[in-house]
């Protein structure tokens, strides 16, 4: 098996605001080490597969920083997206470029931006999930048991393990974003999982499921070159006409060849600053979480990051405290996920576009 990483770069990472900017989004900074989220996701990489056969997909205004922060990834495997219609499209798009790769070729398709650990395990089950999915004609994804009832994220019922023993097990039902008594349920009934959005399959199959499901997607993907490469017409006419729609959506919740494999490995999508005191990654003293120069006194329950100066707290209990050299933020921590409706008021505002 030869395994092709897509790594899908092209979010905003609002709710990371003021630290993540449309210039520096959440995937290019440093949130878990010294490197940023998406040089950290390559480095998972190293032993399951080669920075050669890895590609990026990015916004094509981020193409030059997304090449700077992973310059070992070829230039011309960084495709920039000149309009983004979520991950049906760019998933498509890959499985097309990967069609003829050989028998052997699985296709890897992994967010940028997320905590997966430990490194190693992750890529022994990230092989094995491969194996089976060339091995079964399969769409493999990764599903992780609920440690929280999590109304953020997208769960998987799951079926029937496809064998005595087996780490695989079908697809009973794709349930989107819960309801916290819903999400209380789903985490403590052990039949519904985290669905991490990390897939595995041959491109053929791929592109076999896309044309069953996502006919719309399909007919649009011979127009494009026939060679990897940005073709700024030919992509700008793809996009241009495809629908913007999910992969799950266009095809995970309808197709029969859709397989789970539940993971060993710890994850989360690190979807608010909250989500940073959470993982073995995270730094700090105690129950708070630091970055940069920080001082906190009588404190707990803080995430504090410094992006430049000094971040400085006395009794301060379950905040998050950012400082950047234009703007800072200061948040309950359970409100977090409004700091992206502190984003639209910004881009509502006369002159608040100098902050974004």
């Amino acid at each position: 098996m030869r395994l092709h990483p897509v790594i899908l770069a092209g979010g905003r990472g609002e709710r990371f605001w003021p630290l993540s900017r449309r210039a520096r989004p959440k995937q290019l900074l440093p949130l878990l080490s010294e490197r940023s989220m998406l040089a950290d996701t390559l480095a998972r990489l190293r032993g399951a597969a080669l920075p050669r056969d890895t590609f990026v997909i990015t916004a094509r205004d981020l193409a030059g920083a997304v090449r700077d922060a992973v310059p070992e990834i070829p230039h011309h495997h960084v495709v920039g997206e000149p309009v983004g219609k979520n991950t049906a499209p760019a998933v498509a798009l890959a499985a097309w470029w990967l069609r003829d790769a050989g028998e052997d070729a699985v296709v890897a398709v992994l967010p940028s931006d997320h905590r997966v650990e430990p490194a190693e395990r992750f890529r022994e089950e990230l092989v094995r999930a491969g194996e089976a999915a060339l091995e079964r004609g399969a769409i493999v994804t990764f599903c992780m048991p609920p440690t929280r009832p999590e109304t953020g994220y997208g769960y998987i019922e799951v079926g029937a393990a496809t064998a005595p023993g087996s780490p695989l097990a079908t697809v009973a039902a794709f349930r989107e974003k819960p309801d916290l008594a819903t999400a209380s349920r789903y985490a403590s009934d052990g039949r519904h999982l985290w669905n991490a959005g990390m897939f595995l399959f041959p491109p053929g199959v791929m592109l076999e499921e896309i044309r069953a499901h996502a006919p719309e997607i399909a007919e649009l993907l011979p127009a494009l070159p026939a060679r990897l490469a940005e073709d700024e017409a030919a992509l700008l006419r793809y996009y241009g006409a495809a629908p913007s729609v999910s992969i799950d959506v266009a095809v995970m919740e309808r197709s029969a060849r859709a397989l789970v494999a539940r993971a060993g490995f710890a994850w989360d999508d690190l979807g608010s600053w909250a989500a940073l005191g959470q993982g073995e990654a995270a730094e700090g003293s105690g129950s708070n979480v630091t970055r940069g120069r920080t001082i906190l006194l009588d404190s707990d329950g803080v995430v504090a990051f410094a992006d430049g100066g000094l971040v400085a707290a006395v009794g301060a209990r379950d905040l998050v405290i950012v400082h950047t050299p234009d703007a800072t933020l200061v948040c309950p921590k359970d409100r977090v996920q409004e700091v992206r409706a502190l984003v639209a008021r910004l881009k509502a505002e006369p002159g608040g576009d100098a902050f974004l």
